[in-house]
């Protein structure tokens, strides 16, 4: 694994805001970005949504909290596959799979596979109650928030009287920005919903400047075992809180938090714990995330912490500075600029380019066009060639799984 914990990771559950039957369940590591592919508004998303008369969609809900990308795709996939999945026992299944024949005309035969049940919203729900309260599950730091108020209402009717109740650590909240329902011209000013939500790295920013300058000190020691620690060479942890300068093992304050934690005796990773030092609340998945980062994450990392560009003045606007008292250039910030590659830096997305459309047109002049909003980015190869110019798209698909047959 060469790439570092994403920053954000979820999976939703779609709904078409036409027919609400048609339900969808997916992960991605940008909702904003995959609900607009869902809906046609940007190039990429699932074969199942792309119709037409089921658009738009809306994300009811999201569950986050996942501690690395495949775990996100674990969960997807389980609950994508409730008939089948080995997360849950056969006896607490509520849904069973349709047996489907198909004829060979070559051999002869006739095959049975299993197939997909048709789920209703209720159906999703209960497989989500069963899913977070199963023991694979246990260890993850979930939550899990409502974007549509119908949804949540649902979810709280039908569990409010079950007898078997998820853990305790799991959030299930409904978001109450979209119960506000702003202008659209004070949208932009005040996001609501998932447009609330930041992908990147962004919120890690000031932790992850804290950790970089205390492990290049010439002497570092763990707090816990006391013993020197080669922060070049060993793999190691700082508290989450600035006022703190606490560094440890990654074994040692593993285990600290696993004494400390209740019912986690057999447990292998911890979940969460108190700093032993400044005894602040630290939640595990966020210092993994932390150390993925500095140790495999250059290009986030340099992406992070560049430095903003400076706006290009036109010719008009020049001439009038030069006639009127000189002024500084204007610092903007990456989101300002017309292209955009913060986020791609960001996400590590090129792993999900995984379909590129040709034109018909000849030549040597290679351009790769941007998914998301469909403006040309920068040359990646280019030579001279009096034929024309070869354009090729990259289509986004943040889930592995939309198509995939796995044994699970």
């Amino acid at each position: 694994m060469d790439r570092p914990i994403p920053a954000f990771y979820a999976c939703y559950l779609l709904r078409s805001t036409v027919r609400h039957q048609n339900l969808y369940v997916g992960s991605t590591p940008h909702p904003v970005r995959r609900l607009k592919q869902h809906n046609g508004i940007a190039k990429g998303g699932a074969v199942r949504t792309s119709k037409n008369t089921l658009r738009p969609w809306e994300m009811t809900c999201l569950v986050t909290g996942f501690p690395s990308k495949i775990a996100a795709l674990q969960f997807e996939w389980a609950w994508q596959n409730t008939h089948q999945t080995r997360h849950i026992a056969p006896d607490e299944r509520i849904t069973q799979a349709n047996t489907k024949q198909r004829f060979s005309p070559r051999s002869g035969k006739v095959r049975k596979r299993a197939g997909r049940p048709r789920m209703s919203m209720h159906d999703k729900l209960a497989n989500l109650h069963i899913l977070l309260r199963a023991k694979s599950f246990e260890r993850w730091p979930l939550q899990v928030k409502f974007f549509a108020e119908d949804v949540y209402k649902m979810w709280h009717r039908w569990t409010v009287d079950m007898p078997e109740v998820i853990r305790q650590g799991i959030e299930v909240e409904m978001d109450e920005s979209v119960l506000q329902k702003p202008a659209p011209e004070e949208a932009s000013l005040n996001p609501i919903g998932i447009h609330k939500i930041d992908p990147t790295y962004q919120h890690m920013k000031t932790a992850l400047e804290k950790s970089r300058k205390l492990l290049l000190a010439p002497s570092t020691s763990c707090v816990i075992c006391c013993s020197a620690l080669a922060s070049t060479k060993e793999m190691a942890l700082v508290c989450f809180n600035l006022a703190c300068n606490s560094i440890f093992h990654t074994g040692c304050l593993s285990t600290h938090f696993l004494n400390g934690e209740y019912g986690a005796q057999d447990a292998i990773v911890p979940t969460h714990g108190h700093c032993p030092s400044c005894k602040s609340s630290l939640n595990w998945t966020d210092l993994a995330k932390d150390l993925s980062l500095r140790l495999r994450g250059e290009k986030e990392i340099t992406a992070l912490f560049k430095e903003p560009k400076r706006r290009k003045k036109s010719a008009k606007s020049a001439a009038v500075l030069d006639e009127e008292a000189e002024e500084p250039d204007v610092l903007v910030d990456e989101s300002d600029v017309e292209v955009d590659f913060e986020d791609v830096l960001l996400q590590s997305d090129y792993e999900d380019i995984d379909q590129i459309q040709a034109t018909p047109s000849g030549g040597d002049v290679w351009k790769l066009v941007d998914g998301l909003d469909g403006q040309n980015t920068p040359l990646a190869m280019t030579s001279t060639s009096s034929s024309a110019a070869k354009v090729r798209k990259a289509v986004i698909e943040d889930s592995d799984w939309d198509e995939a047959e796995v044994i699970d």
